[in-house]
């Protein structure tokens, strides 16, 4: 197969995936992100790199923005915000995560594939993008790609969305954005 095919496809299929976000559970997280002291990132895997990229998309935005792990994340407390990924919905780590910030009177917003799970039940809202998991749900949208490639995917451009809806929100230019960017690279 050429790189051509195999592009559009990818393409078409994030595309397909991200046309079934339903629009009213996108305007409560961004409502949540803005209304939060501060954010928290939570993933596994490919699924923590996309969401540290969003972390870093917010803090571009003037958010007080961590990535769970990371050496410098402070307390998490009341009114702050844990996104948490997770395809599944039933990743130990961030399933484990999930539950502190709720022990420390914290929201969750859930990002997932899945209808119902651990991580649904703790969360406070959530945003499904209906993709392949590792659980082989039967409502999923199907794939040509492996294991949880699609998700991965759509979580970046969904996250890439909800950057610029705020960014428009907020009425911040890029030019902006760049004076936040860092600059010890």
């Amino acid at each position: 197969m050429s790189f051509q095919k195999i592009q559009e496809e990818i393409c078409d299929e994030i595309r397909f995936t991200l046309s079934k976000v339903d629009e009213r559970e996108v305007e409560i997280f961004i409502d949540n992100l803005l209304d939060a002291k501060k954010l928290f990132f939570m993933g596994v895997g490919r699924v923590m790199l996309m969401t540290k990229a969003f972390a870093k998309r917010l803090k571009h935005l003037g958010f007080d923005s961590y990535v769970v792990g990371e050496t410098t994340v402070p307390a998490i407390q009341r009114g702050d915000l844990l996104v948490a990924a997770s395809g599944s919905g039933e990743t130990l780590t961030t399933v484990n995560v999930s539950r502190l910030a709720k022990e420390q009177q914290a929201r969750v917003a859930l990002i997932t594939s899945s209808l119902d799970s651990t991580l649904k039940r703790i969360s406070d809202l959530s945003v499904r993008i209906p993709c392949p998991t590792k659980l082989h749900l039967p409502d999923e949208i199907q794939s040509k790609q492996p294991m949880t490639n699609l998700f991965e995917q759509s979580i970046l451009i969904f996250y890439d969305c909800v950057s610029i809806i705020i960014q428009e929100k907020l009425n911040v230019s890029e030019e902006e954005l760049w004076k936040i960017h860092s600059n010890l690279e």
